[in-house]
């Protein structure tokens, strides 16, 4: 569904592509940043996702494997979660604002990414907020974000779900999402997901 946010500036400087690649990878059992999917590795595929939205992105997460020049990493001063990522990603940008996506997305899509841009204005966070429930790491989160996320952290709070009552959060339902968006929020997370979807992503 297409609305009139979409119509306001396309200006996108004052945001940086955050790749989160802090994660564990449990049940996958191996690296997912890593994982070749048609030919193209779960990082690659977020970075391509991003390439054409952002001229900044970066890498949360020690990930020196991953880092290039043009794309360099951060570790996590709060490692092992997602809102330690975000707030990591957060801390290392030079811009206000961060879109994060993880490295275990089969087909991120940067026309969603953009249709969630404009819904940043007067907030601190933009969600997505489907009948799956919310996607923290598919968002965008404005400094503002970051002395709540200390706080939180430092008490040894790491639920993300606990943070978006105490800022400014807009969640984008399913009715104001793109169509398509289903697939480019599936997210791999065992060898199984895998064999299923290397068949049907190209």
């Amino acid at each position: 569904m297409q609305n009139s946010h979409n119509q306001q500036s396309t200006d996108h400087s004052d945001i940086t592509g955050v790749i989160l690649a802090g994660g564990r990878s449990r049940r996958m059992g191996r690296d997912k940043a890593t994982l070749a999917l048609a030919g193209r590795t779960l990082f690659e595929r977020a970075h391509d996702a991003f390439e054409p939205v952002f001229t900044q992105i970066l890498i949360a997460g020690d990930r020196p494997d991953l880092a290039s020049a043009t794309v360099p990493y951060f570790a996590d001063e709060y490692p092992g979660s997602a809102l330690g990522g975000i707030h990591g990603g957060l801390s290392a940008a030079q811009t206000p604002w961060i879109f994060v996506i993880p490295c275990d997305l089969a087909a991120p899509d940067a026309n969603l990414i953009r249709h969630l841009l404009p819904y940043r204005h007067n907030q601190d966070a933009v969600v997505p907020r489907t009948t799956a429930g919310f996607e923290p790491v598919f968002a965008l989160y404005h400094k503002n974000c970051l002395p709540v996320m200390e706080h939180m952290l430092q008490g040894g709070n790491f639920r993300i779900y606990d943070f978006y009552d105490r800022i400014r959060t807009r969640f984008v339902d399913n009715d104001e999402l793109p169509d398509g968006w289903q697939t480019a929020l599936v997210n791999l997370n065992s060898p199984l997901d895998i064999e299923q979807l290397s068949k049907e992503v190209s």
